[in-house]
């Protein structure tokens, strides 16, 4: 025997229905417009994008040096090991800036996701190579110091030492390359 629906019921749903139907209607338009991210997570997913390309640029740059026609001073051993470990170095930068953007908190919120890293057009020869990073380094480095003024201080500490790594990346750089 099915219970007859109590009173309390009844006058949630006639309380509800109302909601429905116009949420129906607007669809998702009637939650309002979604609120902009705070000022800091555009900065926080710019990092993120140029450290992606980063990595993609030194990933490149290792298969080119080890499969590719690059030629000349710079493809030994020594220069494979210097890639080898700044690429590992970028990639904890990648992971730690990552740890810093919660999607979906209130902070992120509305925020669309970062688009996808731009692949490098490395140059053809090794010494090229290691000047090309050299200078995405400095790069770098000079882009998160513009930063530092215009993020919250625990995201500018973290900045501040990518920024600090990436500096120290350039003379590693040219002495792998023998420049």
């Amino acid at each position: 025997m099915a219970a007859d629906p109590t009173r309390r019921a009844v006058l949630a749903a006639t309380a509800v229905l109302p909601l429905l139907l116009v949420a129906g209607c607007r669809g998702t338009q009637a939650l309002g417009t979604p609120p902009q991210p705070a000022p800091d997570v555009a900065r926080l997913r710019a990092a993120i994008l140029a450290e992606e390309e980063m990595v993609a640029s030194y990933q490149g740059a290792i298969r080119l040096l080890h499969d590719g026609p690059a030629a000349g001073p710079g493809r030994g051993p020594a220069t494979s090991a210097t890639l080898a470990a700044l690429l590992a170095e970028h990639q904890e930068h990648l992971r730690r800036l990552r740890s810093r953007l919660v999607p979906g908190s209130p902070r992120a919120a509305g925020s669309a996701p970062p688009p996808a890293p731009k692949a490098p057009v490395l140059p053809a020869t090794a010494p090229a190579v290691i000047s090309y990073l050299s200078r995405a380094e400095q790069a770098a480095s000079d882009r998160l110091l513009g930063q530092l003024p215009h993020v919250p201080a625990s995201l500018a500490q973290l900045l501040a030492s990518i920024s600090a790594s990436e500096a120290t990346h350039v003379p590693a750089l040219r002495a792998a390359g023998g420049a």
